[in-house]
């Protein structure tokens, strides 16, 4: 009997183990659909700072200022805080970028920065500068005093523990600035990028984008094209840039990138009803790991510019050397032969180097470069008979190539090449553009200096969406404060001639935000604010915040809040005003009166004496408002007694009424003060002295005591 309830007690005991077992495995798989449903809290930050620089004093742009908005509205519907702005001089480009670097690192490890520059650049000596709009550079010396160095600032950004940086430079252009005996080579030099960085160009290094007509750039559109396609690597992305602004400019423009992102990254995704593509990331990786012989030439070529590589050129080359496109893509290679050999003469940065180009180049781009680093390194200009000549890691050029490099601007649509113009990419490599980008009309000017103007928002794809681990900038419309709100209602998604589903979509009320400007960093907020006169300035330029406005309910304190300090407490000051015109120093008329109205006691002190008044000093105001203005303090502290001040010579008009508020009880912080436009320099000085201390201003209630017309004006 002991060994069958023993045997029946491991059975229960086993039958128990069993079921607590599946009970695990349930709860298991119910908290492993919970946590995929939630999905990961968001972590990711994302900031960007655009800038569209056209007005120059040289020669303005056209296209620049609406490739900026056009940028920075995408990067806003992909969950960018984005500040932008226009037409930036040197000290408000140097102080913007300044900004933006505190903004990333008070965003913490793990963001996710993006730059984009529409203006002119230059390139000296190996490095690349972006110009303001208000140099004036005569000179080589002139460029590294007057133009913003780009390696400065991509440095300062991979100091910070970034999850991923993007710098986009959409200026690689004509040069209009003319160096006095030393004309600088054309297009931007090859950089190298820092860790987790895509560095992208308009156009290959050493070469010029063609000028663009109005409306918008093609390197801008065909940017904010793939960043919205969603489900793109950042370097499948840019891939797709260089096939779309190649196809769009017939083959004159081929933009470049060199990138180190090593996390995963995406602007935006595609969701699971996402229509399949013919060009999709995996065919386009098939198609370029093929051997150029097992392809037609059209194919190679475009395989030879989405590897965009001096092999990849190389092996087309190799394969097509009779081809009719095979002097386009020797002009390609030459350019990528030429700025690679500059690249690591500047890192070697000895004269060795420089004699070396020079006798791989001797009329090069660079040339002017090379002779002027060998001045200050202090060596001759001619090579000795021997020296040791530095390895490159590219071989020499070839004598058909030196026709593309020795020219002061190198454009792939020169006439003067006759090249033959590429084929059209075909959909297996790249589908047709969007028709509403294609027809996108440009934006009305701006009417506030600086801002950047507010294109007409394209609906997003319905399938396309920000990834849900961004964190919500402020005040975005992609995002309520509880999760994130729908940019589109999808009602119907029709069918295409193919079977699959277009890409249509419907815009909720707050994707209409977009078609607003970005705000403008502080500092432009603060330039444009003086320019307008208004203050405080408004950071986001299109929407001014709303106020709310309560009406007086008490008919007195409505009137007294309406009144100056001086009519409150003679209230004859007021009819005598009104009978006899304004006295020419009110001042010295009405401020004794306010003064022995308050009974002010011998251990109180005037806050601003009589003789030392000037049109920098602010207003009394009633106390009934309470506003924060000075009223008479106790000296209680020696040190804080005001500074004597020049008298201004010109008359003080009588004080302006103050708007009827309620205001609580005055506290002693107020804001600085700030001088009016067209103030001289005396009254701003003036204006920044210091001043005493507050106290609460003494009840409205007691009657304010009658004062003989003959007393005389206290002294100070």
């Amino acid at each position: 009997m002991l060994a069958y309830l023993r045997h029946e007690r491991l059975k229960l005991r086993d039958r128990m183990h069993g079921i607590l077992k599946i009970l695990l495995t349930v709860l298991a798989i119910c908290a492993s659909v919970s946590a995929t449903v939630a999905g990961p809290a968001p972590s990711e930050k994302r900031l960007a700072l655009v800038i569209g620089n056209a007005s120059y004093k040289a020669r303005p742009l056209a296209t620049a200022v609406n490739d900026a908005a056009l940028i920075a509205q995408t990067l806003r519907a992909a969950g960018f805080d984005v500040i932008g702005a226009r037409d930036l001089d040197e000290d408000l480009l140097r102080q913007t970028f300044g900004e933006f670097v505190d903004a990333v690192r008070n965003a913490g490890p793990g963001a996710v920065a993006a730059v984009y520059f529409a203006g002119y650049g230059i390139q000296l000596e190996g490095e690349n500068y972006l110009v303001p709009v208000n140099a004036d550079i005569r000179d080589a010396s002139d460029v590294p005093l007057r133009s913003i160095r780009l390696s400065e600032q991509a440095l300062a950004l991979a100091r910070l523990d970034l999850k991923a940086t993007f710098m986009i430079l959409d200026m690689a252009r004509a040069n209009p600035f003319v160096l006095a005996g030393r004309p600088p080579a054309s297009g931007l030099a090859w950089v190298e990028p820092e860790g987790n960085m895509l560095i992208a160009f308009n156009a290959a290094p050493g070469t010029i984008s063609p000028d663009s007509g109005n409306g918008y750039g093609p390197y801008a559109k065909a940017l904010s094209e793939m960043i919205r396609e969603g489900g793109r690597t950042p370097a499948d992305l840019f891939d797709r840039v260089r096939l779309r602004v190649n196809e769009s400019t017939k083959g004159a423009q081929v933009p470049w990138d060199t990138s180190d992102i090593e996390a995963p990254f995406m602007f935006f995704e595609r969701g699971p009803g996402a229509p399949s593509r013919a060009d999709s990331p995996e065919r386009t990786a098939l198609m370029r790991s093929q051997p150029m012989r097992n392809l037609d030439a059209s194919d190679a070529y475009m395989v030879a510019l989405v590897r965009d590589t001096f092999d990849g050129y190389a092996d087309f080359l190799a394969d097509y050397w009779n081809h009719p496109l095979t002097k386009r893509v020797r002009a390609l290679l030459a350019a990528r032969r030429e700025a690679i050999t500059w690249r690591r003469t500047c890192q070697a940065n000895v004269a060795e180097g420089y004699w070396s180009y020079l006798a791989r180049y001797p009329g090069g781009a660079h040339g002017a470069d090379a002779r002027g680093r060998l001045a200050h390194l202090g060596a001759t200009i001619a090579s000795p008979a021997k020296f040791a000549m530095i390895e490159y890691d590219v071989p020499p050029p070839l004598p058909d190539e030196l026709e593309f490099v020795e020219r002061t601007a190198l454009l792939f649509n020169d006439p003067a090449f006759a090249f033959e113009s590429p084929p059209p990419s075909p959909a297996y490599f790249l589908e047709p553009p969007p028709p509403e980008l294609l027809a996108l009309a440009p934006p009305d000017a701006p009417s506030e200096a600086y801002v950047l103007p507010a294109p007409s928002f394209v609906p997003l794809p319905i399938y396309v969406d920000v990834p849900a681990y961004v964190v919500a900038p402020p005040n975005s419309p992609v995002f309520n404060s509880v999760q994130k709100a729908p940019l589109r209602n999808a009602i119907d998604v029709p069918a295409g001639p193919n079977g699959q589903a277009k890409a249509l979509a419907i815009l909720s009320s707050d994707a209409s935000d977009f078609s607003d400007s970005p705000r403008l960093p502080s500092s432009v907020a603060t330039k444009a604010a003086s320019i307008s006169g208004r203050w405080p300035p408004l950071l986001v330029a299109s929407k001014p915040p709303a106020r709310e406005i309560k009406a007086l309910t008490n008919p007195v304190v409505a009137e007294l809040a309406s009144a100056p300090l001086w009519a409150i407490y003679k209230p004859l000051a007021r009819k005598e005003i009104n009978r006899i015109g304004a006295p020419k120093d009110p001042w010295a008329t009405y401020y004794p009166m306010a003064w022995e109205a308050t009974r002010a006691s011998p251990g109180l002190r005037k806050p601003w004496p009589v003789a030392n008044r000037t049109l920098a000093n602010p207003r009394v105001t009633s106390p009934a408002l309470a506003t924060g203005d000075e009223v008479p303090v106790a000296a209680t502290n020696p040190t804080l007694a005001p500074s004597p001040r020049a008298a201004t010579p010109s008359a003080i008009p009588l004080p302006f009424p103050r708007p009827a508020t309620v205001a609580s009880r005055p506290t002693r912080q107020r804001p600085a003060s700030i001088a009016p436009l067209g103030s001289s320099q005396t009254e701003v000085g003036q204006a920044q002295q210091p001043r005493a201390p507050l106290r609460a201003a003494p009840s409205r209630a007691a009657r304010p005591p009658t004062v003989e017309p003959e007393v005389s004006s206290p002294k100070p």
